[in-house]
């Protein structure tokens, strides 16, 4: 048998009908967050959801244990998203109040998508290792996900909060039944809405802290803080999103727990940073959401090789909608942004320096900084902008290991969680990661998954994903229009054969696939495919296409079949 290989046969399609199960992963290397260290040739010992013995010697084992040889694998907790929104998809019309498209495409529509991919965000977490999540705030749906949707599907764990207290409420969300923010001006609102709340069993309560020449932050003070006194005289954790220095002070002084985002509009003092210190306050970066919307406003997604292979296929095609969409039918202040883009580039690294010298410091003064993405944002895809966060922290200077414990022990500790998870430490939730390769000597090993366990459970990560043939299409759409060779050959067959309508064989395998079109990658800077119709039908999709190639524009039906996944056969009509 070889190393990496399972010595017992594993067929895991539907991990929520699984019993109790015993899992052996011997000799392994150990990333100890808790000691900053790696430890090699250890043997973990998994009985039903927890760790139950961790040592270098043999572990005698039970009848039917599931043994994995863990040689040459290096093995971490399950990584923590911190800062998700469940009710937003990461599409270009998932934020009418940034972004009002409603006219071409319609916010109760946009609603409903985001409630009908939630189990397949959920498999997409999991496939990239990330085996808990905590939503920063939506409507009461949230409590749904948490409590049903979550306990009858494969899913990281879900912490929920409901709406976002707020001095504000976007005109976008005031008329909706289940609004994911709730607009409080008095201490009577605040108590309303919290009692309210409380019978839910929320995990922590969140205050969008937002200032503005009528909301001061001073004025709305009082109000925070008796939110503060009430989240923790029921033993909650209070998160507060608040994003200048000034605001940010007040957020701590007032009770918060946690900071959801960086301070952006200048550099930390001391005072802050004691003020972290002397209230145990965790730090979340999010270095990534905001630049992610001006990229979506202008259609200039940036193509990380994770949305292409990870983000949900349907929602990355929309980032890219706006170069389909003339000026008549943006907002003003997008069309100002397509004739000056260089204005919203200076803008953004003006607050990139801050943030990223902002995180250095902080991480250097022994603050908890935890990784959260706020995923669900324009441009900021479930799952698949975690690594992208992680290598916008990388940017700030700070270690790999200081990355791993922000994604793991750090974020458990955040919300009063390291009991349970965050580390590998026996009595806690076996939420594990087997990777290929060491992450601490390269970042990018996070991408080199082996294995993941869940609560115990040995994932199949190869069939998690289950994607339909529309999304594998779209997905190869997607990468054509970003040019990617390597993500758009990753949805053919290796036997792929492409005809001219009705049956002239045009290209005969993947090779030749590949080589026709790296060619025109390289040859077109200006490409883009516009799926006008679609129509599907069991295996097969056919779309009618508007292909423009540099000022040359055609339009064709392409019938896609799709066999194991992968797209078998294309036949085009011209």
């Amino acid at each position: 048998m070889k190393k990496g290989i399972l010595f017992c046969i594993l067929f895991v399609v539907n991990t929520t009908n699984l019993i109790s199960q015993s899992t052996l992963i011997k000799n392994t290397t150990i990333i100890d967050v808790v000691k900053e260290k790696i430890i090699p040739n250890q043997n973990i010992l998994i009985d039903g959801e927890t760790i139950s013995a961790i040592s270098s010697k043999n572990i005698k084992v039970k009848e039917n244990t599931i043994i994995i040889d863990g040689t040459d694998k290096f093995i971490l907790p399950g990584m923590i998203d911190t800062h998700i929104h469940f009710f937003q998809t990461g599409s270009l019309y998932t934020r009418p109040d940034a972004l009002d498209l409603k006219h071409v495409f319609s916010y109760e529509d946009e609603i409903q998508f985001a409630k009908d991919i939630i189990p397949d965000n959920f498999k997409r977490y999991l496939r990239l290792g990330i085996t808990s999540v905590m939503d920063m705030g939506g409507p009461f749906f949230n409590f749904t996900i948490r409590d049903s949707i979550a306990k009858n599907d494969v899913s990281p764990n879900v912490y929920v909060t409901g709406p976002l207290f707020s001095p504000y409420q976007p005109k976008a969300f005031s008329e909706l039944e289940d609004t994911p923010i709730k607009q409080i001006n008095s201490i009577a609102q605040a108590t309303a809405l919290f009692n309210k709340m409380i019978s839910y069993k929320p995990d922590f309560i969140k205050i969008w802290y937002i200032t503005s020449k009528k909301f001061p932050a001073e004025k709305t003070y009082p109000i925070v803080k008796h939110i503060a006194s009430l989240t923790h005289k029921n033993g909650l954790p209070l998160a507060i999103h608040a994003t200048d220095l000034k605001t940010a002070k007040l957020a701590i002084k007032a009770g918060a727990n946690i900071l959801v985002h960086s301070v952006r509009d200048e550099i930390v003092d001391k005072e802050f940073i004691d003020l972290l210190k002397n209230n145990s306050v965790t730090y979340i970066p999010t270095l990534i959401v905001s630049k992610n919307y001006g990229k979506s406003f202008l259609g200039k997604p940036d193509n990380h090789p994770q949305d292409l292979a990870f983000a949900h296929p349907s929602v990355y095609r929309s980032l890219t909608d706006m170069n389909k969409l003339n000026d008549t039918e943006v907002p003003e202040r997008i069309r100002k942004l397509r004739k000056d883009r260089k204005w919203l580039e200076r803008r953004y690294q003006k607050a990139d320096s801050i943030m990223f010298l902002n995180l250095k410091i902080l991480t250097d003064n022994k603050i908890n900084i935890a990784t959260g993405t706020d995923a669900g944002n324009i441009g900021t895809i479930h799952a698949s902008s975690y690594i992208q966060e992680i290598e916008a922290m990388q940017k700030s200077g700070i270690s790999n290991m200081n990355i791993i414990k922000a994604s793991t022990l750090n974020a458990a500790k955040g919300f009063g969680l390291d009991n349970k998870l965050g580390s590998i430490t026996e009595e806690k939730l076996a939420d594990l990661i087997i990777l290929n390769k060491n992450p601490i000597e390269n970042i990018q090993n996070l991408n080199t998954i082996y294995e993941v366990i869940k609560s115990g459970k040995v994932l199949d990560i190869k069939n998690l994903i289950q994607e339909t043939p529309e999304q594998i299409v779209q997905r190869q759409v997607n990468a054509y229009n970003a040019r990617d060779i390597n993500a758009f050959m990753a949805t053919y067959a290796d036997d792929i054969k492409i005809y001219h309508f009705p049956d002239k064989l045009v290209l005969d395998g993947k090779e030749k696939m590949r080589q026709q079109y790296k060619s025109l990658f390289e040859r077109v800077p200006n490409l883009y495919c516009e799926i006008k119709n679609r129509i599907t039908l069991d295996n097969k999709v056919v779309d009618r296409e508007h292909v423009r190639i540099n000022d040359k524009n055609s339009d064709l039906i392409a019938i896609y079949e799709i066999n194991d996944g992968k797209i078998s056969k294309i036949t085009f009509i011209k």
